[in-house]
């Protein structure tokens, strides 16, 4: 039943809602932008109207496979439904294992599986992206948070608001952090190869 949940989390997160929503738009975000099938990319493609159902449409997904885990095989596949969501997100079997970046859809599970970090975490979100102008380094350090405060969680064994023990917090926030990690990590300046892409896009001679 475990394999189940997180394969049924798997099919609903790689739903390419984003990438269905832009053509009704009348864009392609895929190779429009940054060709990232996100609500970012829809942001500053098309504005904010499509930039929020798209945002909208990876929350719910998000949401709805952790209350369908839960319903599966009660919290532990509220766990594995959620990873298998994101993981569906970011590795999409529609785009050629191409996907996302898994923001969205991670915090519909964060708020199915855990409401009382939702804030917190954006809180960090937005403070590292101010300072650091990179949503890559700040999504970098959200799941570094996340991970770190699971392991606080699960020692106080504080109310979680969701999922129950807290050591599956812990499960969560490192399952979140394995998938979200090396997709942010390419888009940031601490990548090699996201420098060198920066230095020929601003070298209009260079080949």
């Amino acid at each position: 039943m475990i394999a189940l949940a997180a394969l049924a989390g798997y099919l609903i997160g790689s739903l390419p809602t984003a990438g269905l929503l832009g053509r009704l738009w009348g864009i392609d975000l895929r190779s429009e932008g940054s060709g990232n099938p996100g609500a970012n990319n829809a942001l500053r493609t098309s504005g904010l109207a499509l930039a929020s159902l798209v945002l909208l449409a990876e929350v719910g997904k998000g949401f709805v496979t952790v209350i369908l885990g839960e319903w599966v095989t009660a919290d532990p596949g509220a766990v594995v439904a959620g990873l298998g969501a994101v993981a569906g997100n970011v590795n999409n079997i529609w785009y050629r294992f191409a996907g996302g970046k898994g923001l969205g859809i991670s915090l519909g599970v964060l708020i199915g599986a855990w409401p009382v970090v939702v804030i917190p975490i954006l809180g960090v979100i937005a403070l590292t992206a101010v300072i650091s102008r990179s949503s890559g380094i700040a999504a970098l350090t959200a799941v570094t948070a996340l991970v770190v405060i699971s392991g606080v969680w699960a020692a106080g064994d504080w109310p979680t608001g969701g999922v129950e023990p807290t050591l599956q917090l812990v499960v969560l926030a490192v399952g979140l952090s394995l998938v979200l990690a090396p997709r942010h990590w390419r888009d940031t300046p601490l990548n090699e190869r996201w420098r060198s892409r920066r230095r020929g896009s601003v070298s209009p001679g260079r080949r």
